[in-house]
């Protein structure tokens, strides 16, 4: 993409003028448009700010662009600042330093540190060894709901644990199981490195295919290598190493310990399963360069007007930061993320500016944040709920925008989450209203729910949910949505191709971020008190 010049980045910064006079709600809603949200995209995703990567001068940048949004819609700054301090550790492998091998039976079968495996480690060292047995722990899940144990009490101290990606499937007899084809958390990646630090293990390996983990081998690798970053003052168990091998490697490995990766996965399927203990070792020695560094949370409010109400608050969230300068693909080595998710903060400042030029304004307080290092975990939001700006216990509810329509209208849309709380209820009713109807996910076993902004928020007991945007698209042929997002998956997801196109028709971007405005706009109002329903808060996690 060309280059703007300084005196143009500025000039693009303070485009957006002051607050607008004060609206009715229709009004307020009308003033989400298309041309403003263009021009916020086309900024936030140019090479200029170079990935939006957290505690990088295009993250800076990309910050100060959105506090400025912030001010001139007429949101007010939250103790007197537009940011929330994030500090980070982050963490590079140091490609050039990593000795790698898998040992069995005294024959070395290769592999290769990128394209057969990757690999992070934790904590503050910058040099780590493991030299440990692998043990296959088929899913890896120990869900006393779900009356599943993978570990049967297994002694996992020190080993490195083997873990298929996803969960354990729904037979035909229980399709009920793990939620049948929807993703629960115990099928996350997240989870299952979680879980190997709560057994006293020293590492952790998923094996990757695109059907169980919902994206190819590439996008491992992008997300993989490179620095690694870790909430600075988290203190949870850690693992000294985890990471990704691929399917192939897997296969190689057991069969060289005269095993079937397929049987293996048959067995684990099962609930009798029990850990396998392979003669497979893994001796692995990884430089890293370790460092502290600093981004923030973009936050302003919309303050409540009723006595009794005010101190009560909904949030919003649309994460800025993207993966920054990495890898070429095809002569390009910025990963601009328009989609993901220029497009989702472009929306939530024409949201914010919508709650703004309310008349009156709501009885609640209204939260935006734009949420930093999502793509290192989710860490921005993370960071907000262990330190919020105001009490969780007074958090009605949490909407989250990430990935603002592209590609048109459509008559339906998605509210990821809904099934979970009476925030269905809402997004049902103003969907109507839209000329829209809710569907289901349309990729239920991706685990979307749990892989956005929003679901820190559910871990802490808030209602809350992430509103995408439909799949059927006005004009277009039945299926034409869903090619287009799975080729966006396939081609475009966390590369330097998904940048701005001005063939972008952002008529859908529009409907989505409407409808999020009219769904916060009764729960700002006091018109509704979400709730969630029964056994469907994230488990282990208070519910409201």
């Amino acid at each position: 993409m060309k280059r703007l010049g300084l005196a143009a980045a500025f000039l693009l910064i303070a485009a957006g003028g002051a607050a607008a006079q004060r609206a009715e709600p229709a009004a307020a809603a009308d003033a989400i448009t298309a041309a403003s949200i263009r021009a916020r995209l086309e900024f936030l995703s140019h090479d200029l700010l170079e990935g939006r990567a957290p505690g990088t001068r295009g993250g800076q940048l990309a910050a100060l662009y959105i506090a400025d949004q912030f001010s001139r819609a007429g949101l007010q700054p939250v103790n007197g600042s537009y940011f929330q301090a994030v500090p980070l550790r982050g963490t590079t492998v140091v490609p050039g330093r990593v000795s790698l091998g898998f040992h069995v039976n005294g024959r070395d079968v290769p592999a290769r540190y990128a394209h057969d495996v990757v690999l992070r480690t934790s904590g503050p060292d910058t040099l780590v060894s493991v030299d440990a047995q692998l043990v296959f722990v088929g899913y890896g899940v120990r869900a006393p709901e779900f009356a599943w144990d993978d570990f049967k009490g297994a002694d996992l101290t020190g080993k490195v644990l083997v873990f298929l990606a996803n969960e354990p499937p729904a037979p035909p007899e229980d399709a009920t199981r793990f939620d049948g084809r929807a993703l629960t958390y115990y099928g996350r990646w997240t989870y299952k490195l979680e879980e190997a630090a709560r057994r006293g293990a020293a590492g952790a390996l998923i094996v990757h295919t695109t059907a169980a983990a919902g994206y190819p081998w590439d996008v491992v690798r992008s997300s993989w290598t490179g620095e690694q970053l870790a909430l600075a003052d988290d203190d949870a168990p850690t693992i000294a190493i985890g990471g990704w091998i691929t399917d192939d490697l897997a296969r190689r490995l057991f069969a060289a310990a005269g095993l079937s990766l397929d049987a293996l996965a048959a067995r684990a399927a099962q609930r009798d399963f029990r850990p396998v203990y392979t003669p497979v070792r893994l001796r692995a020695r990884i430089a890293s360069r370790v460092r502290r560094l600093e981004t923030a949370n973009v936050v302003g409010v919309v303050p409540g007007r009723h006595a009794m109400l005010r101190d009560e608050v909904l949030v919003y969230t649309a994460h800025y930061d993207h993966l920054g300068i990495g890898p070429a693909v095809d002569g390009d080595s910025i990963y601009n993320g328009a989609y993901d998710n220029a497009g989702g903060v472009a929306a939530l400042i024409d949201i914010a500016g919508a709650f703004a030029r309310l008349t009156p304004r709501p009885a609640r307080s209204v939260l935006f944040i734009a949420t930093a290092a999502e793509e290192a975990g989710l860490l921005g939001a993370e960071h907000y709920v262990r330190h919020p700006l105001f009490p969780l216990a007074d958090t009605r509810a949490s909407i989250n925008i990430d990935g603002a329509n592209l590609w048109g209208e459509t008559d339906d849309v998605a509210a990821v989450g809904a099934d979970r709380s009476t925030l269905g209820r809402i997004v049902e009713r103003h969907a109507r209203s839209l000329g829209m109807r809710v569907r289901p996910d349309h990729s239920p076993g991706a685990g979307l729910f749990f892989r956005a902004d929003h679901f820190p928020f559910a871990r802490a007991g808030v209602p809350a949910l992430s509103i995408h945007h439909g799949v059927d698209f006005r004009g277009r042929p039945p299926g034409w949505g869903i090619e287009t997002l799975e080729h966006y998956t396939t081609h475009h997801y966390h590369r330097p191709s998904d940048h701005f196109d001005p063939a972008f028709d952002l008529g859908g971007a529009v409907q989505q971020a409407r409808l999020a405005f009219l769904v916060g706009l009764d729960i700002a109002t006091g018109a509704a008190d979400p709730e969630w329903y029964h056994n469907t808060a994230p488990a282990s996690q208070p519910r409201r």
